[in-house]
């Protein structure tokens, strides 16, 4: 699916739920990736908004800062929003950010996550683009992009889990095959991000949505598994019984 049906799709008319939240449901707070503005969240807040939730979109500057800076940016606008607890929904290195934040900063407390496409164990493709770019990476993507290396060459290790107590939800993208949207990364993978480097300790649950890492963000059904499990603190419908151990739902 092309990254303008995909927008197209995101942004028709109708519901992506039937259900409604409670009058007094946390804000939900949107973490963008690197390079992307808070505004290009704004199809997933507009369904956040239909489905009766108050939101914010938090900006920050991830060509300029590096990713201990930037989670210092959102830790502030988390604590600024004086309320507790507080949704959050990140797209791939806003999942970084919340988590080097709640492990090295002061935030309010957390009920419920969903990180989508997050490179929780560091990105294979950061790997290859440092090796293959050398000082050129840093100056094409900005500091936070080699600081998404695998193991100790990047931050993704020492960014830390999530409190306990928090909901954690997973959307990954790929192909829901051995062989991903790009042949050359070992893996199911979405172009960017591979399905197992998106894994994180406690996450309660893992869902595969078939779409590469850009139009993951805007697809329809990225949207209703964001509203259902913020809802519900699963991504099954409630009429669905939901382990807590499944690893990853392909859909």
């Amino acid at each position: 699916m092309c990254l303008l049906s995909s927008l197209r799709q995101a942004i028709a008319p109708g519901s992506p739920s039937a259900e409604r939240p409670a009058p007094d449901a946390p804000l939900v707070v949107l973490v963008p990736p690197l390079l992307m503005p808070r505004q290009g969240m704004w199809p997933l807040e507009r369904a956040l908004r239909r489905a009766g939730r108050r939101t914010f979109l938090f900006g920050y500057p991830s060509y300029r800062d590096d990713i201990p800076g930037n989670a210092r940016r959102l830790a502030r606008a988390l604590r600024e929003r004086a309320e507790e607890p507080l949704d959050v929904v990140t797209f791939s290195l806003g999942g970084v950010l919340l988590r080097w934040a709640a492990n090295h900063e002061s935030i309010p407390r957390l009920r419920r996550v969903v990180m989508i496409g997050p490179p929780n164990q560091g990105a294979w493709m950061a790997d290859w683009a440092d090796a293959h770019l050398g000082p050129l990476f840093p100056l094409m993507f900005g500091r936070a992009a080699r600081q998404l290396r695998t193991g100790n060459k990047g931050l993704c290790a020492d960014a830390g889990r999530l409190p306990e107590e928090v909901e954690l939800g997973i959307v990954a993208g790929g192909t829901g095959t051995p062989r991903g949207v790009v042949a050359m990364i070992p893996g199911d993978n979405d172009r960017i991000v591979r399905v197992e480097e998106t894994t994180l300790e406690g996450m309660r649950e893992r869902v595969l949505v078939h779409a590469p890492h850009g139009p993951l963000i805007f697809a329809r059904e990225t949207h209703e598994l964001v509203v259902r499990f913020l809802e519900q603190g699963c991504f099954a419908r409630a009429s669905a019984t939901v382990p807590n151990d499944r690893p990853l739902l392909a859909t």
